[in-house]
């Protein structure tokens, strides 16, 4: 929770309880320094937070406490009041709605990213392209959102950058679609992201490597990696996240409409080759929006190009990261366009095509080892697993966290405390991923011979890192 919800939390519900429990009229330091107290924790509370719909009962306890003392200013009692009934009936009404008061806020908190390691601030822009050669479920031309982050220098004028840059018609259509009120996701306003919307790119910067990342199926979105995303930015990267309509939990564009996600095989068992079959079309669709954005990014990279990264991007140097199922996408990349020279995969299958000769670039394959028995990989999947990492692996690293989930290589664990049964130790598992990925990057697309991913398990337990063929 942020400092001031959290003061003006503690103090509602504890005065909450004083005014049930203890009577008799307040001193006057009392009676005057509560609501005084109110009246400044809440300003900066509103001013320097904002509020959000989670702080509702605090709120409404807050201006029960300043009214009640404001009756007290008025209302002199004659006498102690003295009995227990009142006080007991009061609080079973109390108890819950305390209960309540505090863990909402708790539960939905406004979360925090950690400051961005590198030596640039990081500047985001979005667009909404369209492939008119490609068509989505509902028969119109694919729509594709995308965000990008940058080394910038931001001016004065700057605004800081969302986390969701287009919140209201991603809420709304969130309404539409799963019945869910969209004043509820408007806390996602509040959360600070470190970055700078439109902000000029950074002036030492002479030429970026670019890397593009792909999300995971059914919760991932574009900006749902941003702690990894953000980190490379910081560190020199102009970094690139799709958002795969159809994949995406939900694409909203910027007329009203969108397009959720879409399960095409929802009773498939669990057996490698039928999920490898039915990933494939999902791949080979993503893999061309990659071959689309890259394109467009080729364009506004272009000298005098209408975009904040204009003249900046070494287009000799691409990289992909991928999550799940974005990480087979990042591997059929890397096979399909040598343009690319360095992938990620992080705790994907590698379903896709059946390879008969080994990736001649790098890959990293990151594998949390964190499952719980109701979601335990079958030994059959484990084994083609590995059989297909052995072939399709022909240099590069194999990095096991032990106490990473699924999620854990994105932001969703960071929603709620709650993701904690899942993935616990959120931020340290980032930290790991984030280190691994620049190690690998800037090794591969920056040439820092120096860059070594080896030493990772010296830095942090429970972390394991094998070596296949020529990874340096």
């Amino acid at each position: 929770m942020r400092l001031f919800e959290m003061l003006l939390m503690f103090l509602s519900i504890g005065a909450l309880w004083k005014i049930i429990w203890f009577r008799n009229r307040p001193t006057n330091i009392v009676l005057w320094g509560i609501p005084s107290l109110f009246v400044i924790i809440g300003l900066c509370h509103l001013i320097l937070e904002g509020w959000r719909w989670q702080m509702g009962l605090v709120y409404l306890s807050a201006i029960f406490v300043l009214f009640k003392y404001g009756w007290y200013v008025y209302h002199v009692p004659t006498k102690n009041v003295k009995g227990r009934l009142k006080p007991v009936l009061l609080s079973l009404f109390a108890l819950p709605f305390s209960m309540v008061a505090v863990c909402l806020p708790l539960i939905f908190p406004v979360f925090m990213f950690e400051s961005p390691t590198g030596p640039y601030k990081v500047g985001a822009i979005t667009y909404t392209w369209t492939d008119s050669f490609q068509k989505s479920s509902d028969g119109k031309s694919r729509r594709i959102n995308v965000q990008v982050w940058y080394p910038a220098n931001p001016s004065v004028s700057s605004r800081e950058g969302k986390y969701i840059s287009n919140l209201s018609e991603f809420s709304k259509s969130i309404e539409k679609q799963y019945a869910l009120p969209w004043r509820l996701l408007g806390y996602f306003d509040l959360v600070r992201t470190n970055t700078y919307q439109d902000a000029p790119f950074a002036t030492d910067v002479k030429k970026a490597p670019l890397i593009f990342f792909s999300h995971g199926n059914m919760l991932g979105e574009r900006f749902t990696n941003s702690f990894q995303t953000i980190e490379l930015a910081s560190q020199g990267y102009v970094v690139v996240a799709l958002e795969h309509p159809g994949t995406a939990l939900l694409s909203a564009y910027p007329d009203g409409t969108y397009i959720s996600f879409e399960d095409k095989n929802p009773k498939l068992s669990m057996k490698y080759n039928l999920q490898n079959k039915a990933s494939i079309p999902t791949i080979k669709q993503q893999t061309k929006d990659i071959e689309f954005v890259t394109e467009k990014i080729k364009q506004l990279s272009q000298e005098g190009a209408d975009s904040p990264f204009a003249g900046k991007v070494n287009l000799n140097r691409l990289g992909i990261i991928g999550h799940s199922l974005g990480g087979a996408t990042a591997v059929n990349v890397l096979y399909k366009n040598q343009e690319f020279k360095a992938a990620i995969n992080m705790d994907g299958y590698l379903y896709g095509e059946e390879r008969q000769k080994a990736l001649d670039q790098p890959l990293m394959i990151m594998n949390g080892g964190l499952e719980y028995e109701e979601l335990d990989t079958p030994p059959e999947m484990k084994q083609i697993e590995e059989q297909r990492r052995s072939k399709v692996l022909g240099k590069g690293y194999i990095l096991d966290i032990e106490q990473a989930g699924h999620l854990s290589f994105t932001d969703i664990p960071l929603y709620s405390p709650i993701m904690k049964v899942i993935s616990p130790d959120v931020k340290r598992n980032h930290r790991i991923i984030n280190e691994a990925t620049l190690c690998f990057m800037d090794r591969h697309l920056k040439g820092e011979k120096n860059s070594s991913c080896e030493l990772i398990p010296q830095h942090y337990s429970g972390t394991r890192i094998q070596t296949r063929g020529d990874a340096e």
